[in-house]
């Protein structure tokens, strides 16, 4: 019994010293996974701050964008009107026209001039105006109005224009309103 006695003596220190190195080694595990845990919430810090900075920056650039879009929106406007104010000024002369004098003719070639200012500004502009007349029907540009027949035009082919319509550039800012031929 004696030799049970110190066997189990023994045994019992021997799982104490396995517990403590287990211990031992759990602990630098939890040292290393804690030192871990810290690193990946720097690092997450980091990360979230540069993300903030960032989200700044682009709504940032989005309001300098719009500030500067509606910089430019204006700055054409008024250099628009400004190529206008000769032609308001022509039509001022025009409107202070001497009606006693009854010279008409004077005062058409004088409309006549501030129209072809006008359409040459325009056409600067890039705005132009869509041939309607004799041409064939394109729904793309044309707004029929109303069908007539008639025999001497061929089968939907423009035969008057009510409205002229206009361009600018490629793209149709109003139609041509048109009477087309059956």
């Amino acid at each position: 019994m004696a030799e049970k006695a110190t066997s189990n003596k023994t045994e019992k220190p021997k799982r104490k010293a396995k517990t403590k190195k287990t211990t031992t080694s759990e602990s630098a595990k939890i040292k290393k996974l804690n030192k871990t845990i810290e690193t990946l919430k720097s690092e997450l810090s980091e990360s979230n701050d540069k993300y903030l900075r960032l989200a700044a920056e682009v709504d940032n650039f989005k309001k300098r964008k719009n500030k500067e879009s509606l910089s430019l929106i204006d700055s054409v406007q008024q250099e628009l009107f400004v190529e206008l104010l000769p032609i308001i000024d022509d039509f001022e002369r025009s409107l202070n026209f001497d009606s006693s004098k009854e010279d008409f003719q004077s005062l058409k070639t004088g409309i006549e001039l501030i129209y072809n200012k006008l359409i040459a500004l325009m056409k600067n502009r890039g705005l132009e105006a869509i041939e309607a007349v004799d041409q064939p029907f394109d729904p793309e540009l044309h707004e029929a109005l109303m069908q007539v027949e008639k025999n001497e035009k061929d089968s939907n082919i423009v035969v008057e224009e009510a409205l002229k319509g206009y361009r600018l550039k490629d793209r149709v800012i109003r139609h041509s309103k048109v009477v087309v031929n059956k």
